[in-house]
């Protein structure tokens, strides 16, 4: 009864897997490994708050749509009626197909994948080491008590961990390592933490890869931090406008500030020469607060004209004028 259910959706799948190639122009392709399926649904409903959808299947049958959504639809396609709707071949899709392997889901959204990584991410579970598991981390128990009576002292005592009995339990005396990163879980390393108590390893969802308008971004570029991209470019516009400053070059990077101490030179010799004209007044520079400088100065040589002593004083007052 299980697979005739499973057969019976089968059509129901293709379909809708066929709709969402052709309607979204992104998929994320996210590791699955280790993650349990409380997680899953944990994480696709926080996705379908951002307009994303997780879907989760057959890698064959994934393939299979994929390799039809590529070509045109023929007429006699079983399903022809309900996907002839969606248009014609999708070629660019092909590069989605080395991409289908292994245990994988795929994310369909017009949401930047930079903006949804930390939120596929950052759902991680403590989960157990079981047997047969390759460590992501050096896993290290520290020295101290174990909680376990004397009477499990041997068991320690066969994989030679130092340890002391203490107020009537058994104490590890010195760090002690369980794991290396990519060493693969073995049944002592096992029921040793299971009988700690300890859960040692975080798993969550990984995003692996990202569908892009007929492009294939890698795990490194979708790691790209774009706020330290961003940051990099101005401070290296910046150093361009600096080195065209510099030396006189005229670009798009140092036209603004070439303009910018234009104007400043310009709107100086306005103010001092009573010139006011209308950028002046629109950048609100302090045009009447110099007018009656340059007035006071011109009427202190008219009274201290009669007494020729007084000149060379009146040199120094018209100097300071074009300070």
């Amino acid at each position: 009864m299980g697979k005739k259910e499973t057969k019976d959706k089968k059509p129901a799948q293709f379909k809708k897997i066929y709709e969402l190639l052709s309607k979204y122009s992104q998929v994320i392709i996210v590791g699955l490994a280790n993650v349990g399926s409380k997680q899953v649904q944990d994480i696709r409903r926080i996705l379908a708050k951002r307009n994303a959808l997780l879907v989760i299947g057959k890698n064959t049958l994934f393939k299979k749509v994929l390799a039809t959504r590529v070509q045109d639809l023929p007429e006699s396609h079983e399903y022809y009626e309900d996907l002839k709707k969606f248009g014609a071949a999708i070629k660019e899709l092909d590069v989605l197909k080395n991409q289908v392997a292994g245990k994988v889901g795929f994310v369909f959204t017009d949401t930047p994948v930079f903006d949804l990584k930390s939120v596929i991410e950052e759902n991680k579970v403590e989960t157990p080491a079981r047997v047969g598991a390759i460590a992501p981390i050096d896993v290290v128990i520290p020295p101290g008590p174990t909680g376990m009576d004397p009477a499990s002292i041997q068991f320690f005592h066969a994989l030679q961990i130092p340890t002391k009995i203490e107020k009537g339990q058994i104490q590890i005396t010195k760090d002690f390592v369980v794991l290396k990163t990519g060493q693969k879980v073995g049944q002592s390393q096992a029921v040793l933490l299971q009988k700690l108590g300890k859960k040692p390893f975080l798993y969550g969802m990984e995003v692996l890869a990202c569908y892009d308008n007929g492009s294939i971004l890698n795990k490194q570029q979708v790691s790209v931090n774009l706020n330290d991209v961003l940051a990099k470019f101005q401070k290296n516009v910046t150093n361009i406008s600096a080195i065209s400053l510099a030396n006189g070059w005229v670009n798009e990077s140092s036209a603004p500030y070439l303009l910018a101490n234009a104007f400043k030179d310009l709107a100086a010799i306005g103010l001092q020469s009573g010139f006011i004209f209308d950028q002046i007044k629109q950048s609100n520079a302090p045009a009447a607060t110099t007018a009656p400088v340059a007035a006071k100065v011109e009427d202190k040589p008219a009274q201290q004209a009669p007494a020729k002593a007084e000149e060379p004083e009146e040199d120094v007052d018209m100097g300071g004028l074009f300070d």
